[in-house]
């Protein structure tokens, strides 16, 4: 299980109170050189957990008297850690940053192996805002603890229904189908499409075109969720995180195989769509899934390779709620060291949203000191 506690860094951190993320929240303070990681608190959309969030804080500051000079918090403008931060901030008249959620995934695993340099960094995960007002989720960066530099993405896709889609995957593997081909014939091969509603599906093709309540998103969770629906495996979700491990779960086969997909200024994943509609009638799930698995992390050392040669970079890190994901990690590293690069990961602190406050600390302690 997680257990928190203080890590020593290398640089100093004193002062700096990080308010973590909205769901699977953690919070840390900074005394000295160590960051020191509040328990796992959990979702603040709950009232009672935000109060205990809260209330945590001032029990922290009291323990381990600490007083804070500078507040880091989550870039989305909405979440309860954020709007926590800035009323902190306006009532002690205290300085406020806001950073980038995966940059903060990257900063948390760079933090815990002592890294302060420009690495690529990778962060697969499921939801975090983007400067560009959309919600980002499969990024390669090419990165530093100052700020990063977005080389490539998965595409954006829409989520009709937006948080709806985090819980009916079905509506992923629609509008994944929808933006690559337009043909609703498509979903006549999908098994569990043909007991759905025909007025039900217009519904979801009208909101993507008019944009109706249909934010667009280049989450590799979201992607997932589209693949686990399209085989049946999980069109509703009742727990978080449902469709990918069930997705993950049905994995027996060891084959090297994967799908053809294309790298330009995204990852564009329509050949990987038309292999998986051509193979769901033919051959069994677990071979899919792996084959899925198989081509992120093909992806994954595609896109290294390439900034490597544009960048001169060897260092990886991977970091986002998807690495949590045990046959993709350990896929991704394989290839990842066999191509020549080093890899680093999360150790101490959760891969997930658990370790967004660290990140967000040591990001926070590195602009305290004037980057360049």
């Amino acid at each position: 299980g997680y257990v928190p506690g203080p890590i020593d860094l290398n640089r100093q951190v004193d002062g700096i109170l990080a308010f973590g993320a909205e769901q699977k929240n953690t919070f840390s303070v900074g005394i000295g050189n160590q960051a020191i990681l509040s328990q796992y608190i959990g979702d603040l959309k709950n009232a009672a957990t935000f109060d205990f969030y809260r209330e945590s804080i001032t029990k922290f500051s009291a323990l381990f008297n600490f007083n804070p000079s500078l507040l880091v918090c989550d870039l989305h403008p909405d979440y309860l850690s954020t709007t926590f931060a800035r009323e902190v901030s306006e009532q002690l008249q205290i300085p406020l940053i806001k950073v980038q959620h995966h940059h903060a995934h990257i900063a948390s695993a760079m933090a815990e192996h002592h890294l302060d340099e420009e690495v690529i960094g990778i962060s697969l995960d499921g939801t975090g805002y983007g400067p560009d007002g959309n919600m980002w989720g499969g990024e390669f960066f090419i990165t530093n603890l100052c700020d990063f530099k977005r080389y490539t993405h998965f595409d954006y896709i829409a989520m009709p229904g937006g948080d709806k889609a985090i819980s009916e995957p079905w509506r992923m593997a629609m509008s994944y189908i929808y933006k690559y081909f337009r043909k609703d014939d498509l979903l006549a091969s999908i098994p569990w499409s043909n007991s759905m509603d025909t007025g039900k599906k217009r519904l979801i093709y009208e909101m993507i075109d008019k944009k109706i309540n249909s934010p667009l998103t280049s989450s590799a969770g979201r992607l997932f969720d589209a693949v686990a629906a399209l085989l049946g495996l999980c069109s509703v979700s009742t727990f978080d995180a449902e469709a990918p491990m069930r997705l993950e779960s049905v994995i027996y086969h060891d084959i090297k195989d994967y799908y053809p997909y294309h790298i330009d200024q995204t990852v564009i994943l329509k050949e990987m769509f038309q292999g998986i509609i051509r193979d769901i009638n033919n051959i069994d799930k677990s071979i899919i899934s792996v084959k899925f698995h198989n081509t992120i992390a093909k992806i994954i050392v595609d896109v290294s390779e390439k900034i490597r040669t544009e960048y001169g970079l060897k260092k990886v890190v991977l970091s986002g709620g998807v690495f949590q994901n045990r046959y993709l990690i350990e896929t991704s590293i394989f290839l990842l060291k066999q191509s020549g690069f080093d890899v680093y990961i999360n150790n101490l602190v959760p891969a997930n949203d658990g370790g967004i406050s660290l990140g967000q600390l040591v990001i926070a302690a590195k602009k305290q000191k004037l980057c360049v």
